[in-house]
């Protein structure tokens, strides 16, 4: 596919237009909040004030009230810094399609397809999350992956909004070797970031009085190691209906080596980092949102080949319908199966904790047979999208190189 050239500046003007107004037709999906979240975007939005007071349940994650802080100085109050940061996501990601060539069409139908999935949409209700964020962050690492000395403070800059950022460390290392590294070299830069973030939390540590230290953590891992195929299985749920037909340009990607995430090996690891982090908690609603990656680099792939417009745009029409259709009450994350579901084991887990061998087992079948209908919809669901991308892989040849590492500009 031809590359369509563009100013860099025109390109940012555009992205922060387009991150504006998909923004707005987000809320037709579901609505923004207007308060904080109860739990941690409260948490979150008492920070704004004082974000180096040290002070709340998690004071080490400061990147988030920090900025929130400064645009208090525009007028923005933390909701609507909050829906500020879910629209400068979009904007990257407009912007990371334009620097691999796309036009501006495409780069808007992708910034599309991400607007109307989960990767978006969970924190509409969700407000005061740092998430989007943290995503937004993902999308850069992925960009600058051949640039170490841009790359690595972001990882940095991603650990101090969330701890979860190292969790990815393995597909960081791989991602870097496929974009010129080395395992020694960056393998450095890692230990230099999580030495740097060692000190940040030992320094906090000695201002502040946080809950959610390591030990929290520990203490708190009810699911392992019974409950976690259960929790995994959920997750999995949770993936499928947030994203539901935009996952077929994941299968396609994937079977044609063209997801830009370190070949087949660094895709499968990214997903592979995703688990551990479901090892210390449990919100699976919220990790399912990591998905972004795989289906930004799907959709992408998708649109560089032969006929990909049409083709993606009858996708992006059947996840738009299926998330109407999958979220009745739009505020609920993970959609009306999961919202049953969760009731179910919030039901059922008193009596099988703590989660031995044969209680998970016994949990695990029990929510089998309770939710039988959902399960089988889901399996039948990822056979038709398996075999819908499978098909598009078949059929849909590339315009372009095929490959991990499509060609990029600045």
């Amino acid at each position: 596919m031809r590359e369509h050239r563009s100013r860099p500046w025109l390109d940012l003007v555009l992205a922060a237009l387009v991150g504006a107004a998909l923004l707005l037709a987000a809320g037709w999906l579901v609505p923004p909040a207007a308060a904080p979240f109860p739990g941690h975007g409260a948490r979150f939005a008492a920070m704004v004030e004082a974000p180096f007071g040290f002070t709340g349940e998690f004071p080490h994650r400061v990147l988030w009230p920090l900025l929130a802080h400064l645009a208090g100085w525009l007028g923005l109050g933390p909701v609507a810094a909050s829906q500020a940061a879910s629209g400068a996501l979009l904007a990257v990601v407009f912007w990371f399609a334009r620097r691999r060539g796309l036009a501006a069409l495409d780069a808007g139908l992708v910034a599309a397809a991400i607007a109307a999935s989960g990767a978006l949409l969970v924190y509409q209700p969700m407000a005061c999350f740092s998430d989007p964020l943290n995503l937004l962050l993902l999308v850069l690492q992925l960009h600058f992956a051949a640039r170490p000395a841009v790359f690595w403070p972001l990882v940095l800059l991603a650990a101090l909004s969330h701890e979860l950022a190292l969790f990815f460390a393995p597909w960081l290392l791989w991602l870097r070797t496929r974009h010129g590294g080395s395992w020694w070299r960056d393998g450095a830069w890692l230990a230099a970031v999580t030495g740097l973030y060692g000190g940040w939390r030992m320094y906090v540590s000695t201002h502040g009085s946080g809950s959610y230290g390591f030990s929290y953590y520990f203490e708190n891992m009810i699911w392992v190691p019974w409950g976690l195929p259960l929790l995994w299985s959920l997750w999995g749920l949770v993936v499928l209906v947030e994203f539901g037909p935009l996952l077929v340009t994941v299968v396609r990607g994937f079977r044609r080596d063209e997801l830009e995430l370190g070949g087949r090996r660094g895709a499968l690891l990214y997903v592979a980092c995703l688990l551990p982090l479901m090892v210390l908690a449990y919100d699976v609603m919220r990790f399912a949102t990591f998905w972004l990656l795989p289906v930004l680099t799907g959709v992408i792939a998708l649109l560089r080949g032969k006929h990909g417009r049409p083709l993606f745009l009858g996708i992006l029409l059947a996840a738009i319908a299926c998330y109407r259709w999958q979220h009745p009450e739009p505020s609920q994350q993970g959609g009306a199966a999961f919202t049953r579901l969760s009731g179910e084991i919030l039901a059922l887990l008193p009596s099988h904790y703590p989660l031995t061998f044969d209680k998970g087992v016994s949990l695990s079948g029990e929510l089998l047979r309770r939710g039988a209908d959902i399960w089988w919809a889901a399996l039948a669901a990822v056979v038709v999208i398996v075999g819908l991308g499978l098909a598009l892989a078949r059929y849909t040849g590339s315009a372009s190189s095929p490959g991990s590492a499509p060609r990029t500009r600045g």
